[in-house]
């Protein structure tokens, strides 16, 4: 009885140990994503999961803040923010292994169904009253707005600080601006093109005058921090060629 005991005992003591020695040989890769980009990557991310069985974790947020956060850790695998720019700092400071662009973000103006303030173009957003949602100056689209409103002033001087005074909140994400506009918090917002499709029954789309507008160029890179050249190699090559589909189908314009 006792040998018995004691050989159920090794017996269980080794599925624990090889349980645990399965988990610590478990690879994972981590992604870093502008918050834009969600939808699209959490498919991919899925996708690239049950074809290499490998464990995808992806962090979202601004761009801006992923940029600190990869410069303060030293750490990760994939960069995917909303615009080059960010790649282009971590290129200068040779932390980028390769890059390719994928995608295009397009700004465009957003209001409730509707439209009750009828904003018909950017200049309406000058307009006396109405309240209006960006991003901050941290992120993507945040970035792309203070670009295109000194872009529109060399058009029609003063137009940048009419509608910075009708600014009546600023989003940490592109998402917060969309969720500022859904809830009806504010009268429009500027988001990226693929946010709003994604929204269309709730929405209602206006493009920016093409004059001005400032349209950012997606770019995936392999971080130098990486752990894992090969895997992270085979998650770039997977979203440069699988995964642009699933950005069109969440619609993104392919580069």
């Amino acid at each position: 009885m006792e040998k018995k005991l004691v050989l159920l005992l090794v017996v269980l003591l080794s599925c624990v140990l090889l349980g645990c020695t399965q988990k610590q040989q478990e690879k994972t890769l981590h992604v870093y994503s502008g918050a834009g980009m969600r939808k699209p990557m959490d498919k991919i991310a899925k996708m690239f999961e049950k074809e290499y069985g490998v464990k995808v974790l992806c962090d979202y947020a601004g761009s801006g803040y992923l940029l600190a956060k990869i410069e303060s850790t030293k750490s990760g695998d994939i960069f995917v923010p909303g615009d080059y720019i960010y790649v282009k700092k971590l290129i200068e400071k040779g932390d980028i292994i390769k890059y390719k662009n994928l995608s295009k973000h397009i700004p465009v103006i957003v209001v409730p169904k509707g439209n009750p303030k009828h904003i018909t173009c950017l200049e309406d957003l000058a307009k006396p009253g109405v309240k209006l949602a960006i991003g901050d100056r941290n992120i993507a689209i945040g970035i792309a707005m203070n670009k295109i409103l000194d872009k529109a002033n060399k058009y029609n001087p003063g137009i940048k600080e009419k509608i910075l005074k009708n600014v009546v909140v600023k989003g940490a994400t592109v998402k917060q601006v969309l969720f500022y506009v859904l809830e009806g918090q504010v009268d429009a917002g500027v988001i990226w093109k693929a946010d709003a499709l994604e929204n269309k029954n709730k929405l209602e789309i206006i493009p920016i005058n093409e004059s001005y507008n400032v349209i950012k160029t997606i770019p995936i890179a392999i971080l130098k921090f990486t752990k894992d050249k090969k895997l992270a190699n085979e998650f770039y090559n997977f979203t440069l060629t699988k995964g642009r589909r699933v950005f069109e189908e969440y619609g993104f314009t392919l580069i």
